[in-house]
């Protein structure tokens, strides 16, 4: 593909697929047929992971543009952070955030029948975990007595994203909401 990092982080990809749940057409549901862990029937020819289907969505429109949340891009994300550092999701999360945090127990994620982790929405967790993550975001990147997370990737996630390719989303009931790094922002107080 030609989008660049930043357009896949900020879900301003102009790519060919919808997460419309009720037409039975979108492209949401081969995506999760090609990641369902289960065998597929015997009659079944379309893709069988995440990222076989990943090497199928076709670009449509300009990257850049508009943002429409697009799963699959974490996806692709969480792809290139794999090749990039030659470890699976779950290892990176578990290495650089999860352990650093002194969670309570594991995460774990949910996989294809390739045994590769759905990024886009696959992690679970228990309650008291996730709150130590999202305290962890509240205070910069920094728990447990050390800086997880770099300051300046929180506070670029808090300024916010491009509100003029956000205002050309579905979401209009959203309004100066804008979407930076994977976070929904709502350029409010809180």
């Amino acid at each position: 593909g030609d989008a660049s990092i930043r357009e896949i982080l900020d879900m301003t990809t102009g790519l060919k697929y919808s997460e419309d749940y009720s037409d039975p057409k979108a492209e949401i549901w081969t995506f999760s047929a090609a990641g369902n862990p289960l065998p597929k029937p015997a009659n079944y020819t379309g893709p069988r992971s995440y990222y076989e289907y990943l090497e199928t969505v076709q670009k449509s429109g300009e990257h850049g543009d508009a943002f429409a949340y697009k799963t699959i891009n974490t996806d692709v994300m969480g792809w290139i952070v794999s090749r990039v550092t030659n470890k699976s999701i779950p290892e990176i999360l578990s290495e650089r955030i999860w352990k650093p945090l002194g969670t309570n127990y594991d995460g774990y994620f949910q996989i294809d029948g390739a045994g590769i982790a759905f990024a886009g929405g696959g992690f679970n967790a228990n309650l008291r975990d996730m709150a130590m993550f999202g305290e962890m975001i509240r205070n910069k990147g920094y728990f447990n007595g050390q800086q997880i997370l770099p300051r300046v990737l929180i506070e670029d996630i808090m300024k916010g994203g491009d509100q003029e390719a956000f205002s050309k989303s579905v979401y209009s009931s959203l309004e100066n909401w804008s979407y930076r790094n994977m976070w929904w922002i709502t350029h409010n107080e809180h």
